[in-house]
């Protein structure tokens, strides 16, 4: 039996840097839903970084985060 993949709308999740607190690295991330399944990358990376230059921490990474379900 084959199997069947339903795309859900995925989600960006943009991690920043904050200042180091008692000698430990801190981050804060930030997650937007419904991003559109079949958004292209390069849009997706381009909003996270238009995103992150409103921020007053540094960017750190980007993670789109897909939502699929298999079936059969």
């Amino acid at each position: 039996m084959a199997v069947v993949e339903i795309k859900n709308p995925s989600s960006l999740k943009i991690r920043f840097g904050l200042p180091m607190e008692d000698g430990k690295s801190k981050t804060r991330s930030k997650s937007y839903s419904y991003l559109k399944h079949d958004a292209s990358l390069q849009d997706a990376f381009d909003v996270a970084e238009a995103i992150a230059t409103l921020q007053e921490h540094d960017l750190l990474d980007i993670h789109k985060i897909d939502n699929t379900i298999l079936g059969a």
